[in-house]
């Protein structure tokens, strides 16, 4: 009953409550009771992206997604979109296509140099980061090392030692949807309009602190990749051999 009354009179605050983000997380946790519901109540409160100045320095660790983090980038988007209940019923939303595709449960790992690894899918995603603006960042990322996907530009929460890692939906879409061209798998056309019809909102990853990074583990991401590689290489080689062979032998 306190969750919900101090919920109750923070809606009643309206922008002080979104002002005051940062705190509202602390706050219920100190109340006790169910973490599932402190964190989700907390999340529906902040509904806009608070700008910080986080540096590269601060993301560094290992972690792993517990499930999709929305924000908005303004009021005016969480307004058209529904406002605070709006950003829930995105979540929500979205929960069961995270647990779908693979995106719960994601190792990421972000080491001193700003090299990191993801795996998405079961496809290992590496590349670099820069520092942005206020709280955003550059994420470059590449398959195996050697293809580019792209370079996106990533809103980085931090609470504690866990992360919110989101980009803009649609981005988000275009990373899912080229991960899926490596892995077999097509993201539903429901989530592909779902994440569309969402202007200005930024939707990613619920970061949960696992520890320090390994410090090869962008390099052994790479040399797997390679090895992959090479080993595809070879059983084309022994194809085109045999038909060689048989090419020979009809003659």
């Amino acid at each position: 009953m306190k969750v919900k009354s101090i919920l109750l009179a923070l809606a009643l605050f309206g922008g002080a409550s979104v002002a005051n983000a940062q705190n509202v997380g602390d706050l219920l946790k100190g109340l006790g009771g169910n973490s599932d519901i402190t964190s989700t109540i907390s999340n529906v409160i902040e509904g806009v992206f608070t700008k910080s100045d986080l540096t590269l320095e601060d993301l560094v660790g290992q972690y792993e997604s517990t499930g999709p983090a929305v924000t908005f980038k303004s009021d005016n988007f969480l307004q058209k979109a529904g406002g605070l209940a709006g950003a829930a019923a995105l979540e929500t939303k979205l929960q069961p296509y995270y647990e779908q595709y693979g995106l719960t449960g994601m190792p990421l790992s972000i080491d001193k140099d700003a090299n990191f690894t993801l795996s998405v899918m079961k496809v290992k995603l590496s590349g670099t980061i820069e520092q942005g603006d206020e709280g955003t960042f550059k994420f470059n990322l590449m398959v195996g090392g050697k293809m580019k996907v792209g370079t996106f530009t990533a809103y980085v929460e931090k609470s504690g030692k866990n992360l919110n890692l989101m980009f803009d939906a649609s981005k988000l879409k275009d990373i899912i949807s080229t991960v899926g061209k490596f892995s077999g798998v097509n993201i539903a056309k429901t989530l592909s309009s779902l994440l569309d019809s969402y202007d200005g909102a930024c939707v990613g990853f619920k970061m949960e602190y696992k520890g320090e990074p390994q410090a090869d583990s962008t390099e052994s991401s790479v040399s797997t990749s390679v090895d992959e590689d090479q080993q595809k290489d070879k059983v084309e080689d022994g194809i085109n051999a045999l038909k060689g062979l048989l090419n020979k032998k009809k003659k």
